[in-house]
């Protein structure tokens, strides 16, 4: 369990100095929910396999980026 949690907190971490700070909500797209992006502001994004133990996306037509991205005036995470 130990090495989880440090494995979370690495993640975290990595993230954080990356500036994926201070979004109040995450939204996970589907399938056919993609343009969903065309309606925010994207700050920023990073491929899943640039973040330290995260999962890659296998599936052939999804991007596999986590982004950070502005919906009246919040901050949001998508992936």
């Amino acid at each position: 369990m130990d090495q989880i949690i440090e494995k979370i907190s690495q993640t975290v971490r990595f993230l954080e100095e990356k500036g994926f700070t201070g979004a109040s909500t995450a939204i996970v797209l589907g399938t056919g929910l993609g343009s969903f992006i065309d309606r925010v502001e994207v700050v920023q994004q990073i491929s899943y396999n640039e973040i330290p133990h995260f999962p890659t996306s296998t599936v052939e037509f999804h991007k596999g980026k986590l982004i950070l991205a502005t919906v009246e005036n919040r901050k949001i995470l998508i992936m």
